[in-house]
């Protein structure tokens, strides 16, 4: 058995995540016909190979390596019979790369392995981005894989925490603890990695080619185009005509590809030749929705416009007030946080514990009820603080306690009855009386003495 075996979660992330990289390469050609036997055959592929490397992790034996030996045999073959006739090169390397990585996969049984495979994923999904028949549809297929990726990640990360704490004797952690620990965390990277994307600038092709130029544009079939001649391609066609259509077989539609498409644009990139019908259904469905959105966000917008001109122009008109208010609210942030560092400075705190002594302790100036309580505690944990015991955020009473039993054997003692008095009368379900707060007065004069 291997020292850290990968859970059945890691392995069916990493399956999905390498059967949908290729799955964006496949889409490229999805024209031709072959996108459902090419996904049936792909994840028969990962599927199998997956399933031997999962049961190498918990048998190892001498099984993986023969398969992984007989799936390279077959991948090669299939490069030389039916990957290179096929579809020639460059496609026919990626896919052999992806034959390899199936056989890989037979002897898959750690985190070395799991990144590696997911590696070579990236790879194929980076080829198939950067392909100029890539469009915004690959998005059904790329933005599931990201999905992939983080569970795979994510699921690894949580099986190899729970294997620490079993080996720590600190319990034995579910497998339904685990499995909503995997969603929640999958969930959360995605929505925050998802919005950081959406809300920060991104730099496309269009746009550097529109900046800094373009010195030649390389058409599908191979016809070569200078930028700017504007007269015809080797083929006889105009180069307008040339570069329009070029953009149509792209999936581009009308209008500039950096763009969003619009609903028009989605449902002709619906209508595309076998374009899947779970797809062109979905295509259909956002289209409608991106329509009824527009239509109802057009009243909010312009008055959104209308409350933007009117701030352009008050702002105009009042610009020095606008800025003393800036400048105003930046004193009191830093006025804020002066203050917030002043109470960690030694002879601050000491300060304020001798004022607490004095008008809690000795003159016995306080609050009424809970709220008394309330500040005797705050004020014995100030003055354990001064004597070198802080309280951490996330300490409740009683970590708190064995903190300063351990740190001052002195107060043990008076520290557990204040701390008893305290969670009583904070949680407790009776009438704080005044005997309570009188007792609670008593101790913390005695702690201070003690300290």
């Amino acid at each position: 058995m291997t020292a850290s075996p990968l859970s059945f979660p890691v392995y069916v992330g990493l399956f999905l995540a390498q059967w949908l990289a290729v799955a964006c390469n496949a889409f490229l050609d999805i024209q031709y016909g072959s996108f459902a036997r090419e996904m049936l055959f792909w994840a028969i592929v990962f599927g199998g190979t997956s399933i031997v490397g999962w049961r190498q992790s918990h048998w190892l034996s001498g099984a993986g390596k023969v398969w992984q030996k007989a799936v390279l045999f077959i991948g090669f073959l299939l490069f030389v019979l039916v990957f290179m006739p096929i579809w020639g090169m460059p496609r026919a390397g990626l896919y052999l790369l992806a034959m390899l990585q199936a056989s890989y996969n037979c002897v898959t049984a750690g985190r070395r392995e799991m990144n590696l495979g997911l590696l070579v994923s990236l790879a194929i999904v980076l080829f198939a981005a950067s392909h100029y028949r890539a469009d915004w549809t690959m998005l059904f297929y790329l933005a599931p894989y990201i999905v992939a990726v983080v569970f795979c990640l994510v699921a690894e990360q949580v099986q190899r925490r729970g294997a620490d704490l079993q080996r720590s004797s600190l319990g034995r952690p579910s497998s339904q603890g685990q499995g909503a620990a995997i969603l929640a965390a999958t969930a959360a990277i995605v929505l925050i990695g998802g919005g950081l994307y959406l809300i920060t600038p991104q730099i496309n092709w269009p746009y550097l080619e529109w900046r800094f130029g373009q010195v030649s544009l390389q058409n599908p079939g191979g016809d070569i185009e200078q930028a700017g001649s504007g007269g015809q391609t080797d083929s006889g066609q105009p180069a307008e005509k040339a570069g329009g259509e070029q953009q149509q077989a792209s999936g581009g539609g009308e209008g500039d590809s950096s763009r969003w498409p619009s609903p028009a644009d989605m449902r002709a990139a619906a209508k595309r030749v076998h374009m899947p019908a779970w797809q062109a259904a979905a295509i259909n469905r956002i289209a409608d929705l991106s329509e009824s959105a527009q239509q109802a966000l057009v009243p909010a917008v312009a008055v959104f416009f209308d409350w933007w001109e009117w701030l352009k122009q008050w702002l105009r008109e009042h610009w020095l007030a606008a800025i003393l208010g800036l400048l105003a609210v930046i004193l009191l942030a830093i006025l804020l946080a002066f203050g917030a560092l002043l109470r960690e400075i030694p002879w601050v705190i000491w300060l304020i514990s001798q004022w607490d002594y004095l008008r809690l302790g000795v003159i016995g100036h306080h609050a009424g009820g809970e709220t008394a309580a309330r500040q005797y505690y705050r004020a014995m944990s100030r003055l354990c603080a001064l004597h070198d015991v802080p309280r951490a955020d996330t300490a409740n009473t009683r970590e708190y306690l064995a903190q300063i039993s351990r740190r001052h054997r002195d107060a043990r003692r008076s520290a557990a009855e204040f701390t008893g008095l305290f969670e009583a009368a904070r949680y407790g379900d009776k009438p704080l009386a005044d005997a309570h707060i009188r007792r609670m007065r008593q101790l913390y004069r005695a702690i201070y003495r003690q300290l």
